[in-house]
């Protein structure tokens, strides 16, 4: 009955305190005896190799202890859900909540992004997991999956799915400074003109209205899946494009400049044979993703492949028209309604004059039309 399970010596400075001790001794042993009737002799192996594992590790906690932490998270583990369960619950109580479609498909294409870790209960969920899917991310970007996966588990913390989210844990997670604004150079910018005119060539004018328009980019529903040949007046004395209210995402008309670059690269895709009716960019969602990816990693300047910044093209429109114009005009044709202060600093940076006339000068290239071959009529003698 002792601790150590050998015999020992025990010396009390009173009798009572000694009786006190044997008459504990005879509850254990009374208790002993009655759990010794419980277990079977293969419990009884099993406890003590538990035991003895524990003790080699240093463990000094009470088995019942340890015992019933693993039930907790066992019970725990069976009230979870899967991220892919709990993430489409949460944009079901966003809808109900009344929050915005844009919102709504923000945190789709999110789920998206952590496919790999669908089927992985809340409970299990790591901080590395979860690093592994992000950390490749622009610092824009990766702040957005952070956030959007934050309030994801506070939901499921809401609904007893978890305890503790993996991006609560001190120093898991730190939100990326974004510093400056990253843009595109034009050298990188031509680039990419060039490497879309040769694997996609339908995707030039989407390309060019993103780049030399400032049209908003989201594959999934942003401007550049919405706007339409007729929006694009090349024929009046005023070449502008017209956004109405269906395609901004603003919600308010906004009218843009057609500028000669841009003219240029959509007379390219004319005289190139492009068609020039209904959307200016034939694919939307997952294809269009997929062929922009495919162009990013496709595109090199001396021999090193231009890095995809989110809303790169867009930022890079209103930092160099801000430096060629003025910052009225690139607030106007932007479309944003945060005004002077979230224009200085999300969507430009501030450039030399030459570079952004460099930028301007990004014409597209002469199309070559075939020479139409001379037909010489014989007569019958």
């Amino acid at each position: 009955m002792s601790d150590t399970g050998k015999k020992q010596e025990r010396f009390f400075k009173t009798k009572e305190l000694a009786q006190g001790e044997v008459q504990r001794l005879k509850v254990r042993k009374e208790n002993h005896g009655t759990a010794a009737k419980l277990l079977s002799p293969a419990d009884e192996q099993q406890a003590v190799s538990v035991l003895k594992l524990l003790r080699q590790k240093g463990i000094t906690k009470q088995l019942s202890e340890i015992v019933g932490d693993y039930i907790k998270s066992w019970e725990q583990g069976n009230a979870s859900k899967t991220l892919s369960f709990a993430w489409t619950s949460y944009i079901k109580q966003l809808k109900k909540d009344g929050a915005s479609e844009a919102h709504q498909k923000n945190h789709k294409r999110t789920l998206k992004r952590f496919k790999s870790l669908h089927e992985t209960l809340l409970t299990d969920l790591t901080a590395k997991d979860i690093e592994e899917v992000i950390g490749g991310s622009s610092k824009s970007y990766y702040n957005v999956q952070l956030r959007e996966l934050r309030s994801v588990l506070n939901y499921g913390i809401s609904e007893e799915w978890l305890t503790t989210s993996p991006i609560k844990k001190k120093g898991a997670f730190k939100k990326r400074k974004l510093g400056e604004v990253e843009i595109y150079t034009p050298q990188e910018i031509k680039a990419l003109m060039d490497t879309t005119r040769r694997l996609y060539p339908e995707l030039v004018p989407a390309m060019a209205v993103m780049a030399f328009a400032g049209i908003r980019p989201d594959h999934l529903s942003g401007e550049i899946t919405k706007i339409e040949w007729g929006h694009i007046l090349t024929a009046t004395r005023d070449k502008t494009i017209e956004l109405p209210v269906s395609v901004t995402k603003t919600r308010k008309h906004r009218s843009i400049k057609i500028r000669p670059v841009l003219a240029s690269w959509l007379q390219w895709h004319k005289d190139s044979g492009g068609v020039t009716t209904g959307l200016v960019c034939p694919e939307k969602g997952e294809p269009l993703r997929t062929k922009l990816r495919e162009i990013f990693n496709a595109t090199k300047v001396n021999g090193v492949r231009v890095e995809r910044i989110q809303d790169g093209l867009r930022h890079s429109f209103g930092s160099y028209l801000s430096k060629s114009e003025s910052l009225d005009k690139a607030e106007q044709e932007l479309g944003h309604a945060g005004g002077r202060e979230l224009l200085n600093r999300h969507y430009r940076q501030d450039i030399k004059a030459a570079l952004a006339s460099s930028f301007w000068a990004l014409r597209a290239p002469k199309v070559e039309k075939a020479k139409k071959e001379k037909i010489i009529e014989f007569k019958a003698a």
